[in-house]
C-alpha cells in the first residue's frame, strides 16, 4: 500500500490538448483546477493548444478546430497516438471526406500540408509537450476531453506513462461519458482511471484516497484500473447547489498565450467562458428528439443571479475582459428580470453569448439586449411547426421568427440552423418552410442546413420507438482508432437509416436558397424590411437589392392591424376588439380583419399559420 501523502505535497496537473479552441481559456480546466486547489491540493494548469496555435498561426490552427463534421482532428492525431503503422490510408480519407479539405486553399496548401501533419509535425509536437514538463513533479495528470480533444490526449498520456510510470493518468470530460469513458479506460491500459460525469465531487475525492494511498473503489462517478479489469462507482450525483462550486482558474492560460505571443492575435475576441446553469429545463419535459447533450445529467440547475452576477465581477477584475459566452445549455429565464436588468441598472459594460428558448417575447429580448447579450443560440432548428412538433421543440414557426425579428431590431445576433430528417415529415412541410425563408430574407441567415445527426443519448439512439436502423459508428472513426477500441461503445456521432423521411433530393431547393442568402449576408448585399410612422398611418420599406426597392402606404384600420401583429403574433378575433377599442366610431368585422391579414400575408409582409398573424417588418425607430 503506498504511504499516505500531505495534499499540499500532491502534485497536480491538469491539461487542454488540441483541437480546443486557443482564443478563450478551458472552463473545463479552469473549474475544475479551482475545485482541486479549494481541496487543498496544488494544481498546474498546462495548455498545450496554445502551443499548436503559435506553431501553426491562430488563423489555420481555429480553421481546424471548427472541423466537426467528421473525426478529421482525431484522425490528424492518429499516428501520434497509435503509431507509425496508422500513418497510411491518407488518400482513402481525403476521397472519402473531400469537403473536410475544401477549406486548404484558404491557407495556400494542399493534401500534402495534412499528411504533413499526421506523420511529423503533430507527432513531434507531442514529443516536445513531453518533454517542456517534469512530469515527476506530479502524481495525477488529469486531461479534459471534449469533441476533438481525445486523440492527442491519448498520444501524450500514452507518453507520460511510459516515461513516468509512477504518474497517475485521468481522464475526464463529455468524450468520457458513460460508456464511452469505460471503452477508453479498458481499451488503453495507461489510463488509469475515468470521470464520468460531474466531476466537481468525484475528482477530489480521486485526490483525497490516492494521497491516503487507498484505492478509490467507492468514488461516485469513477471508472478504475484493477489489476487486469476495471472497478466502476455509482453514478455521480448531479451538483444541486451551483453556487458552492468556485470561480474557474483562468490566470494560467492568459499568462500562457502572452508568453506565446498569442495575445496580439486574439485580443480582440477574447471571450471568457462562464457556467450559471446545467442541464435542460425543457428537456427535462420534453428531450428534443436529436439531442444528445447533458448525457446522463439533463436535471436543470442554475445560480443564483447574485452568485453569477459577482462571478462576471470576479472575472472582468481579474483578467480585464468584459466579453462572456455562456457554456449553458439554455438560459434561466429568471435571469431576464433579475441578472440582466441589475446590468443595465448598474451600467456594465459586460456583453454576453447565451444559448436560449425561441419563445422569448419581445419584452424578454429587450430586456436581454439592455443587460448586454450580443448574440443568443435560440435553438431554432426548422420553420415549420409540424417538423418542430414530430423534434419536441416545444415552439411553433411563429414564434421563431417573431424571436429572430426581435433580435435583429434590438441587435442580436442569432445563430440557428435548419435540419431535416424527422420520421413523419411531409413535402409540404418543407415547400411552406421555403415560403417562410423567402418572406424572412430581410434577417440573419441560418448557419447551415442539413440532415440530423445521430448522437449517443438522444432519444433517437435510446428510445427504440423510432424508426433507426443500422445504427452504426460515424464512418469517419475507423480511420482514427486501432481495432481493438469497440467504436460502438466508444462513438459519440452514428451513421445511421430513419424510416419515414423523405429523400435528399426533396431539400435541394431550400438548399440552394440557403447557399445564397449566406452568400449574399457575407457579401454585404443584404436585403431590408422596416415601416415609418406618420401622422396618417405607417410607410413600408422594402429593399430586396437594386431592382427591387419600394415603399408602401398603409393608412386607416389596415395600418393599426399592422402596428398591433408587429410586436407578436394575433388572431383576426383579437385585432378585431383592438380595432374597435382603438376606435370606437368604427365596427370592424373578423372577416374584414382577415382579408386585411390576407392581403398582407400574400405581399410578403406578414406571415400567418394557425390564423395567427405577425408583421415583420422592422420598425424604422431604433428606439421605438
Amino acid at each position: 500500500m503506498a504511504q499516505p501523502v500531505a495534499p499540499a505535497d500532491f502534485g497536480v496537473a491538469l491539461v487542454c490538448m488540441p483541437f480546443a479552441s486557443a482564443d478563450r481559456p478551458s472552463i473545463q480546466l479552469g473549474l475544475v483546477g479551482a475545485v482541486a486547489e479549494a481541496a487543498g491540493f496544488p494544481v498546474d494548469l498546462l495548455h498545450f493548444n496554445l502551443d499548436l496555435a503559435a506553431e501553426l498561426t491562430p488563423a489555420v490552427y481555429e480553421l481546424l478546430c471548427e472541423r466537426r463534421s467528421h473525426m478529421t482532428g482525431e484522425w490528424l492525431f492518429a499516428p501520434a497516438a497509435f503509431g507509425p503503422d496508422h500513418a497510411g490510408a491518407e488518400r482513402e480519407y481525403f476521397e472519402r471526406f473531400p469537403d473536410e479539405f475544401s477549406w486548404c486553399t484558404e491557407i495556400g496548401q494542399d493534401e500534402s500540408f495534412f499528411v504533413d501533419l499526421r506523420r511529423v509535425r503533430l507527432p513531434a509536437f507531442v514529443d516536445r509537450c513531453l518533454a517542456a514538463v517534469d512530469w515527476d513533479r506530479y502524481r495525477v495528470v488529469g486531461f479534459s476531453s471534449l469533441f476533438q480533444q481525445n486523440v492527442a490526449s491519448l498520444a501524450l498520456a500514452r507518453r507520460i506513462k511510459e516515461r513516468h510510470e509512477g504518474v497517475a493518468i485521468v481522464f475526464g470530460g463529455a468524450n468520457m461519458e458513460g460508456e464511452m469513458g469505460e471503452e477508453y479506460a479498458r481499451a488503453f491500459p495507461f489510463i488509469d482511471h475515468v470521470v464520468s460525469g460531474e466531476a466537481d465531487d468525484a475528482f477530489p475525492a480521486l485526490l483525497q484516497a490516492l494521497a491516503q494511498g487507498v484505492r478509490p473503489r467507492h468514488v461516485p462517478g469513477l471508472v478504475s484500473r484493477a489489476g487486469p479489469g476495471l472497478e466502476r462507482g455509482a453514478p455521480a450525483a448531479p451538483v444541486e447547489n451551483l453556487d458552492r462550486l468556485p470561480v474557474p482558474n483562468y490566470a494560467p492560460y492568459f499568462r500562457q498565450a502572452e508568453e506565446r505571443g498569442l495575445r496580439p492575435y486574439y485580443q480582440a475576441t477574447y471571450t471568457v467562458p462562464y457556467e450559471s446553469a446545467r442541464g435542460c429545463w425543457w428537456g427535462q419535459k420534453h428531450h428534443c428528439t436529436f439531442c444528445g447533450l447533458n448525457g446522463e445529467t439533463i436535471g436543470f440547475r442554475s445560480k443564483s443571479p447574485q452568485r453569477v452576477l459577482a462571478e462576471l465581477s470576479a472575472l472582468a477584475d481579474r483578467h480585464d475582459v468584459c466579453s462572456f459566452v455562456a457554456v449553458d445549455n439554455i438560459l434561466d429565464v429568471r435571469y431576464i428580470p433579475t441578472l440582466f436588468a441589475e446590468i443595465e441598472r448598474a451600467r456594465l459594460d459586460y456583453s454576453f453569448f447565451y444559448e436560449v428558448k425561441a419563445n422569448l417575447t419581445r419584452e424578454q429580448i429587450r430586456t436581454l439586449h439592455r443587460g448586454g447579450v450580443r448574440r443568443v443560440q435560440p435553438g431554432i432548428e426548422s420553420l415549420s411547426t409540424h417538423v418542430l412538433r414530430l423534434m419536441r421543440k416545444g415552439c411553433t414557426m411563429l414564434q421563431n421568427v417573431r424571436c429572430m425579428k426581435w433580435c435583429a431590431y434590438y441587435g442580436i445576433g442569432v445563430n440557428w440552423n435548419l435540419i431535416w430528417g424527422f420520421p413523419g415529415e411531409t413535402v409540404e412541410d418543407y415547400k411552406d418552410e421555403l415560403e417562410v425563408l423567402r418572406a424572412i430574407r430581410h434577417l440573419e441567415p441560418p448557419v447551415g442546413y442539413g440532415r440530423i445527426w445521430l448522437e449517443r443519448f438522444s432519444p433517437h439512439y435510446t428510445d427504440p420507438a423510432f424508426p433507426v436502423r443500422h445504427r452504426r459508428p460515424e464512418a469517419s472513426y475507423r480511420y482514427v482508432y486501432p481495432d481493438h477500441v469497440d467504436l460502438v461503445k466508444a462513438a459519440y456521432f452514428f451513421d445511421y437509416e430513419m424510416g419515414d423521411t423523405l429523400a435528399p433530393e426533396t431539400h435541394r431547393a431550400t438548399h440552394e436558397f440557403v447557399s445564397r442568402w449566406r452568400a449574399e449576408w457575407a457579401a454585404g448585399e443584404r436585403h431590408s424590411l422596416t415601416y415609418r410612422r406618420t401622422a396618417g398611418g405607417i410607410l413600408i420599406d422594402r429593399n430586396r437589392g437594386p431592382r427591387d426597392q419600394h415603399t408602401l402606404k398603409v393608412t386607416g384600420a389596415n395600418a393599426l392591424i399592422y402596428e398591433f401583429c408587429s410586436d407578436t403574433m394575433h388572431g383576426p378575433r383579437q385585432i378585431a376588439e383592438h380595432l374597435r377599442r382603438t376606435d370606437e366610431r368604427h365596427e370592424y368585422t373578423v372577416e374584414e380583419v382577415r382579408a386585411a391579414l390576407t392581403e398582407f400575408c400574400a405581399a410578403g409582409l406578414m406571415l400567418g399559420e394557425d390564423d395567427k398573424y405577425l408583421a415583420l417588418a422592422l420598425p424604422l425607430n431604433p428606439n421605438w
